[in-house]
């Protein structure tokens, strides 16, 4: 009896706090603001002009739904030398190679399974 009186209330208790996900969003309402590419370079050491609220890589549409969207960063020239360029690819190829090494050292010493 003590049980079913439990499980009742543990029910009653989630359909209650489920049915707060069904109301009205008490989100205020937003002018909704279009967002512009600029070509302006300015400087990293500049600050930001105070009078921009616009959230780069979010807006809102005419039902209040969010919109979120990926940013990509600028481009970086590469600036290594071909020397570094080619020390880095012969540390990465003998990393491969030790690391080809060792597994293949490993699977090989494995015990048979046949034997268990």
């Amino acid at each position: 009896m003590m049980t079913r009186i439990i499980k009742y209330t543990a029910a009653i208790v989630a359909g209650a706090l489920a049915t707060e996900a069904f109301t009205v969003s008490s989100m205020p309402k937003t002018s909704i603001t279009s967002l512009r590419m600029s070509d302006d370079d300015t400087t990293r050491n500049e600050p930001a002009p105070v009078s921009r609220t616009v959230e780069r890589g979010v807006s809102l549409d005419q039902d209040g739904k969010s919109n979120v969207w990926a940013i990509e960063p600028k481009m970086e020239v590469d600036s290594k030398s071909s020397e570094e360029q080619a020390s880095s690819a012969l540390f990465a190829v003998g990393g491969f190679a030790a690391f080809a090494a060792v597994a293949a050292g490993i699977l090989t010493n494995l015990p048979d399974p046949d034997q268990f």
